[in-house]
């Protein structure tokens, strides 16, 4: 097998949470990184989000909720950091809501229309937060982690301090009889990047050994990564791989 590395580059996580649509807390994450089974046996769990007014928290969609549940605490711990959001399904579920409301009545709400771009959960964000610091938002593909940690590792190379990483993805609806990878869950994953060797992340030469390619849901095998003991985790894709080192 080929090793070759493409790119390198380490740092430290200064703190981490994640929120899903069925799993929320590291004793419940703890437990769902021991049994995969664990998030199928739980309720539904909608975010209280109690710090926020109710006229707010009403606008936002499920994808939103999960967002500032897993972000908000680390953005007030590390204040001044520069965002970036990366998700690969975006707000697909409200888009297909106004697909069906066009058809049905041949206009939309030009509020839910505003709120179905692929930004509008870091606007969100900056408007809930009153934060009109540097924001990033990214479109991104099966490597949606990887990717954003790239992103911030080059923020932080221009000199920032930290930077806060947000991950989030709610799948497709099964009712919408579409041909698509879906997630088993809605998530979302929050983290504190700052300089250091804590962890080092390498792109190195595809495994052609791999019999298929990792899924779009990395951050969800990043968790169970890190509540392991592992000093490795990789993630296949096709042209290329990413390797995962704790120090």
């Amino acid at each position: 097998m080929n090793s070759s590395r493409h790119c390198r580059f380490s740092f430290d996580i200064a703190a981490w949470q994640a929120s899903s649509s069925r799993v929320s807390g590291l004793e419940a994450w703890q437990q769902w990184a021991a049994d995969a089974g664990f998030a199928d046996a739980q309720p539904d769990y909608k975010p209280a989000l109690s710090f926020l007014p109710a006229m707010q928290r009403r606008r936002l969609s499920s994808a939103a909720r999960l967002v500032c549940d897993a972000a908000w605490d680390l953005a007030e711990r590390y204040p001044d950091s520069p965002l970036v959001f990366a998700s690969h399904d975006g707000e697909l579920n409200r888009s297909f809501e106004l697909w069906l409301e066009l058809m049905k009545t041949d206009t939309v709400s030009p509020t839910s229309f505003g709120l179905s771009v692929h930004n509008a959960q870091i606007g969100q964000w900056s408007m809930l937060r009153k934060d009109m610091g540097e924001s990033t938002a990214l479109a991104v593909g099966r490597d949606g982690l990887e990717t954003a940690l790239a992103e911030a590792y080059a923020i932080m190379q221009e000199g920032a301090e930290q930077v806060l990483v947000v991950i989030a993805d709610d799948p497709m609806l099964q009712e919408y009889a579409v041909a698509a990878e879906r997630a088993p869950m809605a998530y979302a994953l929050a983290m504190v990047l700052k300089p250091g060797g804590q962890y080092t992340l390498s792109m190195c030469s595809a495994d052609q050994d791999a019999k298929e390619q990792s899924p779009y849901w990395g951050a969800l095998g990043w968790i169970r990564f890190m509540l392991s003991d592992q000093p490795e985790h990789t993630r296949n894709y096709r042209h290329y791989r990413w390797l995962w080192q704790k120090s």
